[in-house]
């Protein structure tokens, strides 16, 4: 008996602190392999657009006087103070590309570690994979222990890449050191929330919503500091602020970096104590139960309507948000490149007869247009995962045919890409409205530029509908055509690519409406691409088989 209660003592002891993390380099390696593909196209991302914004920098600021003339015009602009933060050194390109780039990139890693968080620790919970996982030689906390190194290679990686390529452009050892700093500090603090968030929420979309409005709320809130001026406060109750306030190329004050790294460490220990008193697939904060039974999902097109529109709400107001950003800014445009040359050769160079404001509105529509484009990959990713738990294949074995079930994702898919592009030209008109810009003839060029987009956003959105259809494997592709079809379109100027890889992105073929008349003839052919991708996708999807 003695022996007995001795083993029965000794099984239910706690276990050590290193049995806590067994196998964790093995789960380290799995997050690894799955997370390989997103994390090559981020730092490739991540890259070209710095590397582009120095160029551009490098193009347009060339001298001493030019970039001096920066600090008095765009630093001192409102729209830029809340957007990018105050210029505060202007002696070489390397400031003034850290400036361009600077807060909106960190901003932008913070968000891409909350999502790799999620997906390695909350996602794989809500797929019922983890606790599989769990069930094995493997410690309680070694999952969390895993994303929490993944995610902090990911922000070092990107981090040394938005650094090391500033040596060129003459920033010194120590600006560096700061660059730096900014990027790993603030990627590892949005670690240390998205571990928690995944904690306390129930489902993937709500720790990631949870995680990303922090992120963007900081975000928000020092644009707020710098651009009144007497909130400076609002700063310091944030990384984003923090990652500000290290301050490249002034004061390189990279002790900031410190309150980042307590919040990973903070967050990383609270998210271990939750995880080990709660249970698996358990959650706080948890999506509202469903009625018992209900008359409103009489019908697939509700069910596919139900699964849809709130994603489509979360898409809308993000878009929104932004649009009245950019249109705010939108009645600055002239007065702020009127010191610079270099604006009104890029316009000459056009061939198009229009004001810097106008090309800027239209600009800026065709980043909505792709960001419409990249709605039907979000779409498709519901639809694959709805797949993956089986809860396609019991819609399907009520009576309803698949390519009804198909046409239906697609009818909404194409309906969200009109809504996105329409209201994101609302914003843009009511942002510059308030700016003090013309309502009519603003509103007018909005809308107009925002429907000849349409046909372009619904070619990739029926590519995104064929990739599912044909095999969910292939849906993650969608992500990377989305980030082909914006360099080959948008951003081909900054380039220099010939001709024939411009015209591989539909977005290239979009006419510059209103400065030019439209073209009826590509958006035809866009729009006959569009039936002959979706054609494609409902004989597929009729054929293969489910899971």
């Amino acid at each position: 008996m003695t022996t007995v209660v001795s083993a029965t003592s000794s099984a239910t002891r706690a276990p050590s602190s290193s049995a806590l993390f067994t196998r964790t380099g093995l789960l380290l390696r799995l997050a690894v392999r799955r997370e390989r593909l997103l994390a090559v196209i981020s730092v490739v991302v991540f890259a070209l657009i710095n590397s582009s914004t120095a160029a551009s920098i490098t193009s347009m600021y060339s001298t001493a006087e030019q970039r001096a003339g920066a600090r008095t015009g765009l630093g001192g602009n409102a729209a830029f103070l809340f957007l990018l933060g105050p210029i505060d050194n202007t002696d070489s390109a390397a400031a003034l590309t850290v400036w361009r780039a600077g807060l909106f990139m960190i901003a932008a890693l913070a968000v891409c570690v909350v999502l790799l968080v999620v997906r390695q620790t909350r996602k794989e919970e809500e797929l019922g994979r983890a606790e599989f996982v769990r069930a094995g030689a493997t410690g309680p906390l070694a999952s969390l222990a895993a994303a929490s190194i993944a995610a902090t290679a990911f922000s070092v990686v990107i981090a040394l890449g938005m650094s090391v390529m500033l040596f060129p452009l003459g920033a010194g050892v120590i600006d560096v050191l700061a660059v730096f700093a900014q990027y790993a500090s603030t990627g590892m603090a949005a670690a240390g929330v998205a571990l928690v968030a995944a904690q306390i929420a129930k489902t993937s979309h709500i720790a990631n919503l949870t995680a990303s409005s922090v992120v963007i709320l900081g975000y928000l809130l020092r644009g707020v500091a710098d651009a009144s001026g007497s909130w400076g406060g609002l700063r310091w109750i944030s990384p984003m602020g923090w990652a500000e306030s290290i301050d490249p190329f002034a004061d390189n004050a990279v002790w900031w970096a410190l309150p980042s790294l307590a919040v990973f460490v903070g967050g990383g220990i609270l998210a271990g104590v939750l995880s080990r008193r709660r249970d698996i697939d358990a959650g706080l904060i948890a999506p509202r139960p469903g009625p018992a039974a209900t008359s409103r999902l009489s019908s697939p097109e509700a069910v596919v309507a139900r699964l849809t529109l709130p994603l489509l709400g979360s898409w809308v107001g993000a878009l929104v948000v932004y649009g009245l950003v950019v249109g705010f800014m939108q009645p600055s445009v002239d007065e702020l490149a009127s010191g610079n040359s270099q604006f009104g050769d890029v316009v000459r160079q056009s061939g198009v007869d229009a004001d810097l404001s106008t090309l800027f509105g239209i600009t800026m529509m065709g980043f909505f247009a792709v960001a419409a484009g990249t709605w039907a990959v979000n779409v498709a990713t519901r639809m694959r995962g709805e797949e993956t738990r089986a809860r396609t294949e019991l819609l399907l074995a009520t009576p309803t045919a698949r390519g009804r079930y198909l046409l239906d994702h697609a009818a909404l898919t194409g309906a969200g890409v009109v809504v996105i592009l329409e209201l994101a030209a609302t914003a843009l008109t009511l942002g510059n409205g308030i700016a003090g810009g013309d309502w009519s003839s603003a509103g007018g060029d909005a809308f107009r530029s925002a429907t000849a987009q349409i046909p372009a956003a619904l070619v990739m959105s029926s590519i995104m509908l064929a990739l599912y259809a044909i095999r969910t494997a292939l849906v993650p592709i969608g992500w990377l055509l989305v980030i082909v079809a914006l360099f080959l379109g948008p951003l081909s100027g900054m380039f220099d690519l010939p001709q024939w890889a411009q015209d591989l992105s539909p977005y290239t073929h979009t006419p510059l409406v209103p400065v030019e008349p439209m073209v009826w003839t590509p958006a035809i052919v866009m729009l006959c691409l569009t039936v002959v991708f979706t054609a494609l996708a409902w004989a597929a999807f009729r054929w293969r088989d489910i899971g």
